[in-house]
């Protein structure tokens, strides 16, 4: 049976939009990569490691929980410099605008942007796509 409302991601298109990422942050002198929890941290880690930077996660939570580390993210701003904030997806926004409220000057990675707002460094535009997205961490 087909799931016409579900878009499932393999681990190969993971690879292939972690690389495109890559291929356009690479000059950007990373030093940090900030993987936000939960849906970033696979992406986040991916990325750390072809950068050769350091990564941290931050939890921050508007789906499956309420827990958003506010304290850590004010943190972030103290420098900023060489930070790379990644997500696997920006569907609604919501948690991007809320990190960007704490922390304005952050720069953003995302898998897969659905929602209209400006980010970064995008792997793939889903404009107009209303699937929710699988990706193989969640099988």
């Amino acid at each position: 049976m087909v799931d016409d409302s579900r878009m499932y991601v393999s681990w190969n298109e993971i690879e292939n939009l972690v690389n495109g990422l890559y291929e356009r942050l690479k000059d950007e002198n990373i030093d940090k990569v900030v993987g936000i929890a939960r849906g970033g941290l696979i992406p986040g880690v991916m990325l750390s490691h072809k950068l050769g930077a350091g990564f941290e996660p931050l939890e921050w939570q508007t789906r499956d929980g309420e827990f958003q580390d506010r304290i850590k993210a004010n943190g972030f701003n103290k420098n900023l410099k060489g930070t790379i904030f990644v997500d696997d997806i920006c569907d609604s926004a919501l948690t991007i605008k809320q990190i960007k409220e704490i922390i304005p000057k952050s720069r953003w990675a995302v898998l897969h942007q659905k929602a209209d707002i400006h980010l970064d460094f995008v792997g793939e535009r889903l404009h107009n796509n209303d699937k929710w997205i699988v990706y193989p961490w969640e099988l």
